[in-house]
């Protein structure tokens, strides 16, 4: 990573959830119409990489990760709805959510934390559009090789003696089992209980359809010239045994037939849910 330049895959994630809003008809997964705007300058190239004859791999993300959004904002609603005021973004790149939120969430606080590149572009970029910003939006930097995110956030006003969701999207597969490993322990520890972490992961190639495997070293390679190589992958089993070895009560994986109906059979949109993603809830 550059250390005046936001993480390559935080742009492609935001062109993704631009391009969904632009190709595909509605109903949309998500309503992200910040997206765009936050590009910047290479808006335009960015999401025209997600158009309708971009490859196949391409266009899955363009679905999925609004999808992945759409279902971790869902479940900040749920917790909001039972008295949870705190969301810790973590990894939270370009994302949009403290600027979009419904009104029925005002009194959220919402603390984006990141690495200080990504961070520090994002505010320049924020301030060059000069929208106001919510006064209960606070941006957390933290450099994860260096700095807790324990010690991140007592920088702030996050109180850890009350319930929280964490939002973990997009992050897992770039970290080893052991950075990630510790990672849960520390959220099992910092949160109180009421709490709750909402995560994606990646499967094991072995039990993917043929074409990810066609694609992998030519993906792989693409991933580590961004200096963001995907490391990690889990099966469901295994991610549940590190949640609940991490100190979390409980764990939910919902299964694909699931979010297929819930979220995917209602569009009008072709394309298909992903099948080397899966989410996750962890819950104190």
């Amino acid at each position: 990573m550059q250390a005046d330049q936001p993480s390559q895959t935080a742009l492609q994630v935001a062109a993704c959830r631009a391009a969904h809003l632009r190709y595909d008809p509605p109903p949309h997964l998500l309503e992200d119409r910040f997206a765009e705007r936050l590009l910047g300058d290479e808006a335009e190239m960015l999401i025209a990489s997600y158009s309708d004859d971009a490859p196949w791999i391409l266009l899955e993300n363009r679905i999925f990760l609004p999808f992945r959004a759409r279902y971790a904002e869902e479940h900040v609603a749920d917790a909001y709805a039972n008295g949870i005021r705190q969301l810790v973004v973590l990894g939270a790149g370009l994302d949009s959510f403290a600027l979009r939120r419904p009104a029925s969430l005002g009194d959220l606080r919402v603390y984006e934390v990141d690495h200080p590149a990504t961070q520090r572009w994002k505010r320049r970029r924020l301030a060059e559009l000069g929208d106001p910003l919510p006064e209960s939006l606070a941006f957390v930097e933290c450099d994860f090789e260096t700095t807790s995110l324990t010690s991140a956030l007592r920088t702030t006003a996050f109180r850890a003696e009350e319930p929280a969701v964490v939002s973990w999207l997009g992050v897992v597969y770039y970290l080893n089992e052991e950075t990630v490993r510790g990672a849960l322990r520390e959220l099992a520890l910092l949160l109180a209980p009421g709490s709750s972490v909402v995560l994606d992961y990646q499967f094991p190639m072995d039990r993917l359809p043929q074409r990810y495997r066609d694609i992998f070293e030519r993906q792989s390679a693409f991933l580590r010239g961004a200096g963001e190589p995907q490391i990690n992958r889990y099966r469901e089993d295994e991610l549940r045994a590190e949640i609940f070895a991490a100190g979390f009560t409980s764990a939910e994986l919902p299964e694909r037939a699931e979010l297929e109906r819930r979220y995917f059979a209602p569009l009008a949109s072709k394309i298909p849910m992903a099948e080397r993603f899966g989410m996750a809830i962890a819950r104190r």
